[in-house]
């Protein structure tokens, strides 16, 4: 429920969770699991910056370097799991300035879509007019 809503918001760039149709790996893990798992990874529009406001704008998730547990948590792998790749070869393999990557915990759907909202407003706010406008029409 959270993947699909995240493709929806105008400052995410892309969502990565294999219950998601559009997810490479979606008929694989449909076919082989019960379930989609708890680790969705996005893109935010305005990269560093733009990561920085989101996290401090978070309230049921916490930073922090895990797969997870029962509470909601939030890392930033260009800063924390990935911090000491070269910025060139991090951005190779894949890891954006503006990747996140939840895990999702126990409480409550709404509580949790509440602050990604609210996380999402506060990192639109350093968006440049330019990445505003395009994020506002989808791309």
């Amino acid at each position: 429920a959270l993947a699909e809503w995240l493709q929806g918001e105008p400052n995410v760039r892309r969502v990565w969770y294999p219950g998601l149709a559009t997810h490479p790996g979606h008929e694989v893990a449909r076919r082989q699991q019960r379930g989609f798992g708890a680790i969705v990874t996005l893109e935010l529009e305005g990269g560093h910056d733009a990561v920085r406001e989101f996290v401090g704008g978070l309230t049921c998730f916490s930073l922090a370097e895990s797969l997870g547990g029962v509470e909601s948590l939030v890392s930033h792998p260009a800063t924390m799991t990935h911090a000491a790749m070269d910025p060139e070869a991090r951005e190779k393999a894949g890891l954006a300035d503006g990747l996140i990557r939840l895990s999702v915990g126990i409480e409550a759907l709404e509580d949790l879509r509440e602050d990604l909202a609210r996380a999402l407003a506060r990192a639109a706010r350093v968006l440049p007019p330019r990445e505003l406008s395009r994020a506002a029409a989808g791309g």
